[in-house]
């Protein structure tokens, strides 16, 4: 009897617990209304209203949120609570993943007041939206970034703007756009810190254009000039090793390439220009397994008399 007791007041027990997490699940917290069931909130009052939306909105019911939002705004336009409201309609487009409904938010922010006083906030958030959109949509992210310069192209986040238009058309491999906007950075924000990032990107992006294409050498050797004035710049830079690490890697296919000159013309028969061709791998590249076989070539021609 006594363990059939027992085993009563532990279900209780259980089912007690059980039914108070589920009970708890619906409360939410914000500064507004601390913690709350958003059901139990009043909403007679446009305050309360407002507190209400935003117990929704922390609550992931995003559409509900901005529905009442907008009802505040339509009731109170020009109130502080009509921005808020319009703040949090953005937000709740941004976490929805609906990144260009959000950006429509904030902007209409600014249209309805162009030199509003939260400026900056606004446009700090619409510089978030174009990061979260750059993983799905780079042109639509380049309107925002283009946009935020636009309203502030002074503004503290303007050429951190700008390198991220010149990061979407590198991710989108338009190359020539990019380095463009690379050197837009260089010229308009010159005591930006992101001054050196945009000096090693611009040769990056002739690196990247020639891995897509057929190896084109003239540009080759363009982006190795690109990367060794970062590095007489940038001595000590974080992206200094790797600048060094695409040299050598440049100057190895640079050397593959004269050494194939040179056996081209060894095919056509005329060692002397083949000479020439291997001679300048063994200057200009010594270390690379070009210049060995190379110094092999010419042994060989020298071997049957082809060279002196």
């Amino acid at each position: 009897m006594k363990r059939q007791i027992l085993v009563f007041f532990i279900l209780a027990a259980f089912v007690f617990i059980i039914g108070a997490k589920v009970s708890y699940a619906k409360w939410v917290w914000s500064s507004e209304t601390s913690w709350a069931d958003p059901e139990q909130l009043p909403r007679e009052t446009t305050d309360q209203r407002f507190r209400y939306a935003v117990a929704l909105l922390i609550n992931r019911e995003y559409i509900s949120a901005i529905g009442i939002f907008k009802d505040i705004i339509k009731n109170n336009p020009g109130s502080e609570l009509a921005d808020e409201s319009q703040l949090n309609i953005g937000k709740a487009y941004y976490l929805v993943g609906d990144y260009k409904n959000a950006f429509k938010a904030y902007e209409h922010m600014i249209e309805q007041d162009p030199g509003s006083r939260r400026l900056h906030e606004i446009l700090e958030k619409e510089f978030r939206v174009g990061i979260a959109q750059m993983e799905q949509d780079e042109n639509g992210a380049i309107k925002v970034f283009e946009s935020v310069i636009e309203r502030n192209p002074l503004g503290f986040i303007a050429a951190d703007s700008q390198v991220k238009i010149a990061d979407c058309y590198y991710q989108l491999r338009q190359f020539e756009e990019a380095q463009a906007s690379y050197l837009s950075v260089m010229e308009n924000y010159p005591n930006s810190e992101w001054v050196s990032y945009a000096q090693f990107r611009i040769p990056y992006c002739k690196l990247s254009s020639i891995r897509v294409q057929e190896r084109n050498y003239d540009l080759l050797s363009g982006s190795r000039e690109g990367f060794e004035i970062y590095l007489a710049n940038n001595p000590q830079g974080v992206l200094a090793d790797t600048t060094k690490e695409i040299i050598v890697e440049i100057d190895i296919a640079m050397a593959e390439r004269d050494y194939k000159v040179g056996e081209f013309y060894l095919r056509r028969k005329r060692p002397e220009a083949s000479l020439i061709y291997f001679e300048s791998v063994i200057k200009d590249y010594p270390n690379s397994e070009w210049a060995a076989r190379a110094e092999e070539k010419i042994k060989m021609l020298k071997t049957v008399g082809a060279i002196r």
